[in-house]
């Protein structure tokens, strides 16, 4: 998949993504955010034992859970268990984490509106997205935050 390029304007139509379970592969974040859309959907792959890691974020986010299984902890201690099929929605300000709790990787594909990061952005592994994000290097578009 070609990535996208930055949003310059509002979303104008309808985006298809066949088949998002055979894109959860490596790298861990896979953003994609075009032109068509004030969204961004990432697909993550969290390794056996790995962890989305503790945020918040100041949009809601809607998460499919695509393979593996997970325990969801919301605002430090409600836990709740999580299958593949399962969809999940976080509203805005919720602190939330999910750790892979199975044997194989763990694939979720996610949604956030509007947009929170570049539009080209690919992130080898979560400590890199943080490490951008930190240095404002990992800015949404502009029409995305008015």
């Amino acid at each position: 998949m070609a990535p996208p390029k930055p949003n310059t304007s509002p979303p104008k139509k309808a985006v298809i993504i066949h088949n998002i379970a055979k894109s959860g592969s490596p790298p861990h974040f896979i953003l994609l955010q075009n032109e068509t859309h004030r969204f961004k959907l990432v697909i993550m792959t969290i390794p056996p034992g790995g962890e989305i890691g503790e945020e918040t974020h100041t949009v809601d986010q809607h998460l499919y859970f695509v393979s593996g299984t997970a325990r969801c902890i919301t605002d430090g201690s409600h836990k709740d268990e999580i299958n593949p099929g399962d969809h999940v929605i976080i509203p805005s300000g919720t602190l939330h984490n999910f750790i892979n709790t199975g044997p194989t990787p763990l694939i979720v594909s996610t949604v956030y509106a509007p947009a929170e990061h570049k539009a080209d952005t690919v992130h080898d592994s979560l400590e890199q997205g943080e490490k951008l994000e930190e240095e404002g290097k990992d800015e949404p578009p502009q029409w995305a935050k008015e």
